[in-house]
């Protein structure tokens, strides 16, 4: 039998905010937070304060920071920073990782195209090599894979005077450009990424 109250509840509208930076972020890191942990406390606390249900994660060419916060919900329990309430709340909030890209061609003021994948969460131990090592670079003649060795070694070849790996994957983040072919591609070629993935473009205008 139906059960009508239940089909007659109507919408339910909630808060979701899919673009959102975190302390160590690959461009741009501008969060005065002393350590990651403490940026998650802030972070949750403003979620809750806003009502926030669903949060995406967003880093350039990574979804690091999206399983380090998923690291921090895990050991929520031990963190003596919430009550068992927001603690509860906080569990309840649905965590996406969205991976930032510049894309070219650029616009017709001259910058490059910001693309958002937003993954389903379910997806993520495929992304390396579904998502990560099928997107390449091209500089100098060069291909390099959209991985953290790739971005690494485009910084190396661009500037031979950077001595650690964090700075030469600064400059490869700064410089990797993805074609909007190779996107395509996969997309196109890959049916189980197309089934978890959304793609959506940044417009500031």
């Amino acid at each position: 039998m139906t059960d009508n109250k239940q089909n007659n509840r109507g919408s339910k509208w909630r808060k979701w905010d899919l673009h959102i930076h975190t302390k160590g972020t690959a461009k741009n890191d501008h969060f005065t937070s002393a350590d990651f942990d403490t940026f998650c406390v802030t972070f949750f606390k403003k979620a809750l304060e806003n009502k926030i249900s669903a949060a995406g994660i967003t880093d350039y060419f990574s979804i690091n920071n999206y399983l380090k916060v998923k690291d921090f919900i895990s050991n929520l329990d031990s963190n003596a920073s919430f009550t068992d309430e927001e603690k509860n709340d906080i569990k309840n909030i649905f965590i996406i990782p969205n991976v930032e890209l510049r894309m070219i061609p650029v616009t017709d003021r001259g910058k490059l195209v910001n693309i958002h994948c937003i993954f389903n969460p379910e997806y993520v131990e495929k992304l390396e090599n579904d998502f990560f090592n099928s997107i390449q670079c091209t500089s100098g003649g060069v291909r390099y894979q959209m991985n953290k060795s790739g971005i690494i070694n485009l910084g190396a070849s661009i500037d031979s005077s950077l001595g650690t790996d964090d700075e030469k994957y600064k400059k490869g983040v700064d410089n990797f450009v993805v074609s909007h072919e190779s996107l395509q591609k996969l997309w196109d070629e890959n049916s189980i990424f197309r089934a978890n993935t959304i793609i959506a473009v940044s417009n500031s205008s």
